[in-house]
């Protein structure tokens, strides 16, 4: 089955990143893909891109899936799991980003000019993490391909914006993937799942990144408002489930897929 593990995706994205390298392909590939963006307004992929925003996808995820605890957890562990190892690799290659390598005029940027590393694309990963995880959680192979569509979409954006280059974000979906599996797999721990206090440190976690993101909002303007009702939204979601929690209410079992299954 295609929801049994990451190998079949990760591996074709890992395959496709080489042939890049050996073909020299990276730069020529950005400008010919980020040329397409332009054909698109601007609000386009400043939107598409906020799914890869962490905060913004974790608060989006808590208010879909509030109930579905396991999978609330199983997504924490997959971003956490990516930042370290995005963080590690943008730090020990350093790959500047296009704005500081190629001419400004020769392609379309939009927003900050970026300046700290740029492989592999932090948005990417996170939006292969979370969507990977919501199909691998479910065991269903339709929602798994749409998760894979809709991060790849995000992926795409950060070419668009001007901000990343393919193999950023070829190898970020990779990575995120792999660790969508990840994530899913390890909630089957026993101390992860059997203590009625993880529920509670889950919402917690879920509300404190919500309320962060409703005081701090994200670099794009035009999203102002968008942030401010997703995190508003997210709060008053929250606050309901610990009323729900309170009063009786259980966790979701658990839906898990992947090798160790």
């Amino acid at each position: 089955m295609f929801s049994k593990s990451p190998a079949i995706v990760s591996s074709g994205l890992f395959l496709i990143a080489i042939i890049i390298l050996l073909l020299d392909a990276n730069t020529q590939l950005f400008l010919w893909i980020n040329k397409i963006g332009i054909a698109f307004v601007d609000e386009t992929w400043i939107f598409l891109t906020l799914f890869g925003n962490q905060m913004v996808a974790l608060v989006l995820l808590s208010i879909l899936f509030w109930r579905h605890l396991d999978l609330l957890r199983a997504v924490l562990i997959a971003v956490l799991i990516s930042f370290f190892i995005t963080y590690g690799i943008k730090e020990f290659i350093g790959l500047e980003r296009p704005y500081a390598l190629l001419d400004p005029a020769s392609f379309h940027l939009i927003g900050e000019k970026l300046t700290n590393p740029a492989f592999p694309s932090g948005h990417t990963t996170t939006a292969f993490a979370i969507m990977g995880s919501i199909g691998f959680y479910f065991k269903d192979n339709a929602l798994l391909l749409l998760m894979l569509f809709f991060a790849t979409l995000v992926g795409v954006s950060r070419i668009m914006l001007g901000v990343h280059w393919p193999i950023d974000v070829v190898v970020g979906a990779a990575l995120g993937w792999v660790c969508a599996w990840l994530g899913v797999s390890l909630i089957e721990a026993h101390f992860l799942r059997d203590h009625d206090i993880w529920n509670y440190v889950t919402y917690t976690i879920y509300l404190l990144i919500a309320s962060y993101l409703f005081w701090k909002g994200t670099q794009y303007p035009v999203t102002y408002w968008m942030i401010k009702i997703i995190s508003g939204l997210g709060i008053l979601v929250l606050l309901g489930a610990f009323i729900w929690l309170f009063g009786g209410g259980r966790k979701e079992p658990i839906r898990v897929t992947g090798w160790l299954s």
